[in-house]
């Protein structure tokens, strides 16, 4: 007993024995089969559509794509440059998010993922310009206050058609342009723009730096408080809380909120901004898609009664423009500058397990009023154009004269 070894042959009857063998070869033609269908027929003799299920369990599916792998052999046999799995995997991910057909729903790899975070924090490494999509067209939303963009002449609507001679096309998304302006800082980066009113494009040189938000600033003069907003950060609802403290504790006698060259940010923080002002319960912004919300003041209202005046422009943009509708709807808040961007998609930010991202529009936002950002934006009630040839700031100064009627 020492050294049993019991063999299936001189145990098993011939009948079972037989009903093991063809299972075992049911199972080696099987495995055989997928093996050659993938790696050694080639794929464009596969004789089936372009998507076919495997197996369909609940919750899950299982796919071939026998274009895919079509695509992916011929470009790895017959292209003359360099090729990466990586690079085609993570392309052809961004590819199918591309064909929803929806400029803000994109997809990140990894490296680019780790940027938009960091862009989100409120510290990043650019130019300082927020772009958006007009009528098909990379167009600058705003150049942030301060920034190399700023300070090189770059405009709110400038539309860039070009980043280091690299010409932007119909394919090129806005994370597209985004990361080829990024880099290093110190490193120049050229971009070309087209600007209204004028004939010929123009290329403008830029050097990068570090880009630090500061997202609120406020300024009293006159028994007035000017609290400008320039982005809806993490920090934002935080910073903009002291800055109305201090206001009240100056006994100010109106406040102008600038969110003029405000892109926007996070739909949290334009809610927290709202609700310093607005009664609790008071709608602030609609949001409807697949799952319709409504978002409410929270009851902060510590600048309740104390007149405001709201400054706006084109390029500003999305929670600027959530706030800006939500003041001129429930409390007949004068809005006072240009007709704003018009950029009302909810995104919604999924990170995927390997780093990546993908960034979907689930919903669109309306006013209280139930006007559609997306399609309308806001219109200013008293209308003023800002004139690029002088010092002053003619908004800011009407701003001034508004609330001064409101005060009296």
């Amino acid at each position: 007993m020492d050294n049993l070894n019991i063999s299936t042959d001189s145990v098993l009857p011939k009948r079972i024995r037989g009903k093991f063998t063809l299972i075992a070869t049911l199972i080696l033609l099987f495995s055989a089969g997928l093996f050659i269908g993938r790696y050694v027929v080639p794929a464009s003799e596969l004789k089936y559509s372009p998507l076919n299920f495997v197996s369909v369990e609940e919750g899950e599916r299982r796919l071939t794509f026998p274009a895919y792998w079509e695509a992916w052999d011929t470009l790895h046999s017959k292209f003359i440059g360099e090729l990466t799995d990586e690079d085609l995997f993570y392309g052809a991910i961004s590819g199918m998010v591309r064909a929803a057909g929806d400029p803000y729903t994109v997809f990140s790899p990894p490296s680019d993922t780790k940027q938009f975070e960091e862009t989100i924090k409120g510290v990043f490494s650019g130019i300082g310009v927020e772009i958006g999509i007009r009528k098909g067209l990379i167009t600058v939303i705003a150049p942030l206050d301060g920034s190399p963009a700023e300070q090189a002449g770059v405009q709110e609507g400038d539309i860039i058609i070009a980043v280091d001679k690299e010409v932007i096309t119909q394919d090129t998304s806005i994370d597209d342009v985004v990361q080829q302006i990024r880099g290093l800082k110190g490193e120049p980066v050229i971009i070309t723009i087209m600007r209204a009113g004028e004939a010929e494009s123009q290329d403008i040189s830029i050097i990068r730096d570090t880009i630090k938000i500061e997202s609120v600033r406020l300024d009293i003069k006159d028994d007035i408080a000017h609290i400008s907003i320039t982005n809806f950060n993490g920090d934002t609802s935080d910073r903009f809380s002291k800055a109305a403290k201090e206001a009240v504790q100056a006994n100010v006698k109106g406040i102008i909120l600038d969110v003029r060259n405000n892109p926007g940010g996070y739909l949290e923080s334009a809610v927290d901004i709202a609700s310093v002002i607005l009664d609790k319960g008071v709608l602030i912004v609609s949001e409807k898609g697949k799952d319709d919300k409504n978002y409410n003041a929270r009851g902060k209202n510590i600048l309740k009664d104390i007149p405001i005046v709201i400054l706006v422009n084109k390029g500003s943009a999305s929670a600027s423009e959530i706030l800006a509708g939500a003041l001129a709807d429930q409390i007949n808040v004068p809005i006072i500058g240009t007709k704003t961007f018009g950029k009302g998609p909810v995104q919604k930010f999924i990170k995927l397990e390997d780093g990546s991202s993908i960034r979907v529009t689930v919903a669109k936002w309306f006013t209280p009023n139930g006007r559609s950002i997306s399609d309308e934006g806001i219109e200013p009630t008293i209308e003023v154009e800002q004139d690029q040839e002088t010092e002053e700031d003619e908004q800011l100064d009407k701003a001034r004269e508004e609330l001064l009627k409101l005060t009296r």
